[in-house]
């Protein structure tokens, strides 16, 4: 049994309350004001036009095993709030502290996940303005299906639930719902308030390393060209790794032009700004570390590339930022450049080297065991908060295999959780372990 703070015993009893009060006794845990607003105000009972149109029903959050939470494939800290009905969702995070605000995209097709903002507010905002946003305006991986398109003006202006978000947000901001403003301008807009910083500052580090062959290299145009594909992404992600014959056959069969460069020092500077608000985040480290590795300033990139080796596979963004094609060398894009230009750095670490050698799924399997280790040795020192960030990397580093290992490292969670007194992720670890048997068996 999952040793447990007694709910009845240190919270009251509120079976006549509101649905934030429900919600904060279910998971022990404290809404910020906007969130709790969502659900008092039973916001959640209307429809959008966005992307993210489709609210959860308090209700169903309040059950046992959530049919909306997806186990194991989707972090134990996360609780699904909005969708967009193809299986995507906008979460709110549970953290150290039992609070619950920032908001987080969880794509299901690979499980990445990317900060949308710091309230449910902010989050709703950046899907009503995205596609206002300068750059390619590529997915987060792979969709299962074509976006919606992000809701036009007209419709916007008339959302519900973007109207009940301008609530909360500057005038600034609330003006580029119904005012014609540039990307630019936009993007400006948002990053002088803060609103989803994190989101904005990543389209910006696309709309910096976009390139003109992208927008006419595809993969069956390649397959005709006998170009292998992950050669073509890696000349996507840097225009300067084209060979200089294959670059003057774009430019003559292509109108590819001769002057076609990305702006890596935009891209490092949005990067070095991500990795101080959020320095868990992988693709900020890895783009950060190649663009210092092109200008020359390898010990930088060196720093960069271990914080980025060492963040989750989740946090890459490596389809919408073009970084997935060093997947054969590691699976990861940081561990990769490592490789090749530090070697003797990766031979001489045990979790780099893990990385790097085998089969993805292998690497799965010795990454999960090489933490669940580490997680046991913090706990014979009595390190429960190290122990309890070890599980959690167990789950969400590279992914456990097979899926049913989920199971002890869920309880696990829930354990450590409980005795690092992180009571809300104690709760959630625990519903999501309920979620694994109902939807898995496991």
């Amino acid at each position: 049994m999952i040793a447990k703070l007694s709910k009845e015993s240190s919270l009251p009893s509120v079976a006549n309350a509101g649905w934030s009060a429900q919600i904060e006794q279910r998971y022990r845990c404290q809404l910020s004001p906007e969130l709790a607003d969502w659900f008092d105000a039973e916001i959640w009972k209307r429809t959008g036009h966005c992307e993210y149109h489709l609210p959860v029903d308090p209700k169903s959050l309040l059950e046992e095993a959530p049919e909306v939470i997806w186990p194991a494939l989707m972090p134990c800290d996360f609780l699904p709030l909005l969708s967009n009905d193809a299986g995507d969702w906008l979460c709110v995070r549970f953290n150290d502290d039992s609070t619950a605000s920032q908001i987080v995209h969880w794509y299901h097709g690979g499980g990445d996940w990317i900060p949308w903002g710091e309230s449910i507010a902010e989050a709703i905002m950046f899907d009503a303005l995205r596609q206002q946003l300068p750059g390619p305006k590529r997915a987060h991986a792979t969709p299962a299906e074509s976006l919606l398109p992000g809701g036009k003006k007209s419709k916007r202006a008339a959302d519900p639930i973007v109207a009940w978000a301008c609530r909360f947000m500057p005038p600034d901001v609330v003006s580029l719902i119904n005012n014609k403003k540039s990307e630019s301008d936009t993007a400006a807009i948002l990053l002088e308030t803060g609103v989803c910083e994190i989101a904005v500052r990543c389209t910006l580090v696309e709309d910096a390393l976009h390139e003109p062959l992208s927008d006419v290299l595809s993969r069956e145009l390649a397959e005709q060209l006998q170009i292998d594909w992950n050669t073509a992404i890696e000349w996507m992600f840097d225009i300067d790794r084209v060979p200089t014959d294959i670059r003057r056959h774009f430019q003559r069969d292509f109108k590819l032009p001769s002057d076609a460069a990305q702006d890596w020092e935009t891209a490092a500077q949005h990067c070095r700004r991500v990795t101080e608000l959020a320095p868990s985040l992988a693709w900020a480290w890895d783009i950060l570390g190649y663009c210092q590795e092109r200008s020359g300033a390898m010990e930088d990139a060196l720093i960069a590339y271990i914080r980025g080796a060492q963040s989750s596979i989740f946090t890459d963004q490596s389809v919408r930022l073009r970084t997935h094609w060093t997947a054969s060398q590691s699976s990861k894009f940081s561990a990769a450049r490592l490789l090749n230009v530090a070697p003797s750095l990766v031979q001489n670490s045990t979790y780099l080297r893990m990385l790097c050698e085998g089969t993805p799924e292998q690497r799965r399997i010795q990454v999960a065991l090489h933490w669940l280790a580490e997680s046991d040795q913090a706990t014979a020192i009595g390190d429960v908060g190290v122990a309890h960030q070890n599980l959690f990397r167990a789950g969400w580093d590279l992914g456990a295999e097979p899926i049913a290992v989920y199971g002890d490292i869920l309880q696990r969670i829930a354990e450590t959780a409980v005795q690092a007194d992180r009571a809300a992720q104690a709760e959630l670890a625990e519903t999501h372990r309920a979620c694994l048997t109902a939807r898995f068996g496991v």
